[in-house]
C-alpha cells in the first residue's frame, strides 16, 4: 500500500494529472517534419505543472546543428522575481518513421532527465498541440500543452487548437493559461553586474575601428604621410619680440560713390576726329595739254 502511496506522490509532484489505469493511445501525427517544426514556440495553455508554478513567458525553441542534431532549449520567467531559468536539452526521434513523437535528454539539471513527448497535431506555421504521459504501475500522469507561433495568438488559431484536443477528447477543464503579457520588456541593465565589463569591452572594440565622442563612433581615416624634401629645409619659427608692434594707421574709408566718380573723371570719353579728306587731282583736259606743246617751225 505505501508503494502505491509514493508512485502517486512522484505522479503528482512531476506536475501534471495523475489517474488511475494506463496511459491512453493517443497516435501522433504523421508524417511529420521535424525541420519545419523548428523555431520558436510560445506556451499558450497547459495542464498544470508544479515547474511551472509562479512562471510566466514561457517559450520553448527548437535549433537544428550543422552536426544533425536538434537542440531544444525552455526559457521560463519568475513570476515574482523576473529571473529566467533555462532547461537545456536535446531531441531523439523514437517510434516509427514519421511519427511526430520524440525523447528530450534535459542535460542542464542536476540529474539527467528523458521526457517522451507527442506531437498530435500541427500545422507548422501557428499552433501545436503537444502531449506526453507517463505511466507507473497502475497510475499514469498525463501533460499537454498549447504552443503558437504568436506570443498573443488570435481567436482563430486557438479555435484551430482546440478541435485537435476534442477530436482527442482530452478534456479542456485541467487547462491554465500562460500569462505571455509585459515579456518583452527587458531588465534594467545597471542592475546586472556584469553590465559595465560588456560596456568596457564594447567600448574597446568600437576604439579599433574608430574614436569615441559623446558614446558615438565616429570613424577617423588613416593619417596620410607626409613625403619629406631633403633638398627643403624647413622652416625656422621666427622669434617675435614682446612689445606690442604700433597699429596700422586707419586708412580713411572709400565711399562707393567717391570711387565711382574719380574712375569717371579718368575714364573720359574720347572724341573720334573725322578722318582727312584726300583730293585727288582731275586730269587735265586734252585741249589744255596739246596748248601747253610747242609748235613746231614750218618747212
Amino acid at each position: 500500500m505505501w508503494r502505491l502511496s509514493v508512485l502517486c506522490l512522484l505522479a503528482t509532484a512531476s506536475a501534471q494529472i495523475p489517474s488511475l489505469g494506463w496511459c491512453p493511445d493517443f497516435q501522433p501525427m504523421q508524417n511529420f517534419n521535424m525541420n519545419r517544426f523548428l523555431g520558436p514556440w510560445y506556451e499558450v495553455e497547459r495542464y498544470f505543472t508544479v515547474s511551472e508554478l509562479g512562471t510566466r513567458c514561457v517559450t520553448t525553441n527548437y535549433i537544428s546543428t550543422p552536426e544533425g542534431r536538434i537542440l531544444v532549449t525552455n526559457e521560463i520567467t519568475n513570476y515574482l522575481t523576473g529571473l529566467k531559468r533555462l532547461m537545456e536539452g536535446h531531441i531523439q526521434m523514437v517510434g516509427r518513421e514519421g511519427e511526430g513523437r520524440f525523447m528530450v535528454k534535459y542535460s542542464s539539471l542536476p540529474l539527467p532527465y528523458d521526457y517522451e513527448y507527442s506531437i498530435l497535431d500541427t500545422d507548422y506555421d501557428n499552433y501545436a498541440v503537444m502531449w506526453s504521459c507517463s505511466g507507473l504501475g497502475p497510475v499514469h500522469t498525463q501533460s499537454a500543452w498549447l504552443l503558437t507561433r504568436e506570443r498573443l495568438p488570435p481567436l482563430m488559431t486557438m479555435q484551430k487548437a482546440y478541435a485537435v484536443l476534442d477530436r482527442f477528447k482530452i478534456s479542456r477543464a485541467f487547462f491554465v493559461k500562460t500569462n505571455q503579457a509585459d515579456c518583452t520588456i527587458l531588465p534594467d541593465p545597471i542592475a546586472d553586474p556584469n553590465y559595465e565589463e560588456e560596456k568596457k569591452l564594447d567600448r574597446v572594440q568600437e576604439k579599433s575601428a574608430g574614436v569615441i565622442v559623446d558614446d558615438e563612433v565616429k570613424k577617423v581615416d588613416p593619417p596620410v604621410e607626409k613625403r619629406v624634401d631633403p633638398e627643403v629645409k624647413p622652416e625656422v619659427p621666427q622669434e617675435r619680440s614682446a612689445v606690442a608692434e604700433p597699429a596700422d594707421e586707419a586708412k580713411p574709408l572709400q565711399v562707393p560713390e567717391l570711387i565711382l566718380s574719380e574712375s569717371e573723371k579718368k575714364e573720359e570719353p574720347k572724341i573720334e576726329e573725322p578722318a582727312p579728306k584726300i583730293e585727288i587731282p582731275e586730269k587735265p583736259a586734252e585741249t589744255e595739254i596739246k596748248e601747253k606743246e610747242p609748235e613746231q617751225p614750218a618747212q
